[in-house]
């Protein structure tokens, strides 16, 4: 089984492509199951503030989601298209997020944190933040921010579990603590964490997550999906032959698969 569960497309105001143009790369490229996971509206903004550059307009939405489920049952048969959204957590943000994802049929709901305080930690604008504050202490306060996702209740699937590694800016000082006890966070509400190429073409050249902290996730049984964050369809697969060799030499053999919310695992490959 070949999964690709974190795709954008041209919707989500930074990617390129219509969802179609990512299915038909799947197919070509022998991918099972294709994730649909262009980002949630910005829920947590006054609508005259919303970024369209990070996401969708709320009106766009429902157009969005009827078009993801008219094309899983136009390719059932050919290839598995998954019905999602990539959903931020926001601090106390977290009743309007739990009523908006209620509204809809999802497959699987894909988690983020990408906002810290207003900051968006992965944004290339803001990038020079992390030279004028203690990168160990955005770690940190980055893991205590996942962990109140987690413990929300409403994700499948984590999404870059290390995303702050992204420009190549490592913490100062050991944050293995914080690591562990997100990891237990995790394998206590029984989720799963993507391995994802997408690092691969960032600054940091390092997938996601790190190799040590894949070693910490299979110590705790953490399930696994594939993918690629792909905001091209050229994306789409990008590097998976290193993806699947990277999860099995940490002992992964089997991949998260979702279908309406429920999981299952299947053998890679």
């Amino acid at each position: 089984m070949l999964t690709d569960y974190h795709t954008h497309s041209y919707r989500c105001g930074h990617a390129t492509g219509e969802m179609r143009e990512y299915i038909e790369a799947a197919i070509a490229r022998g991918i099972d199951e294709i994730g649909l996971t262009d980002h949630l509206w910005l829920y947590f903004e006054a609508p005259e503030r919303r970024n369209k550059t990070w996401a969708m307009a709320e009106s766009e939405y429902a157009q969005h989601y009827n078009e993801m489920r008219e094309l899983r049952d136009e390719y059932a048969g050919r290839i598995t298209v998954r019905v999602s959204v990539e959903a931020d957590y926001i601090e106390g943000r977290e009743a309007d997020l739990l009523d908006i994802l209620a509204r809809f049929d999802f497959d699987y709901v894909l988690g983020s944190v990408h906002f810290l305080d207003g900051w968006l930690i992965d944004d290339p604008a803001t990038a020079d933040r992390y030279h004028h504050e203690r990168v160990a202490e955005i770690y940190r306060r980055y893991y205590a921010r996942l962990r109140q996702a987690i413990a929300l209740g409403c994700f499948d699937l984590l999404a870059h579990f290390d995303l702050p590694k992204k420009f190549g800016f490592l913490p100062e000082e050991d944050v293995a603590d914080a690591v562990a006890e997100t990891l237990d966070a995790v394998a206590h509400q029984g989720i799963a964490i993507e391995i994802s190429s997408a690092g691969l073409r960032k600054p940091i050249g390092e997938i996601y997550p790190s190799r040590a902290i894949l070693r910490e996730m299979r110590k705790r049984n953490i399930p696994i999906a594939l993918s690629s964050d792909a905001h091209a369809p050229e994306e789409i697969g990008a590097n998976y032959g290193e993806l699947i060799d990277f999860a099995r030499s940490e002992g992964y053999e089997e991949v998260a698969t979702f279908s309406r919310r429920s999981r299952t695992m299947a053998k890679i490959g």
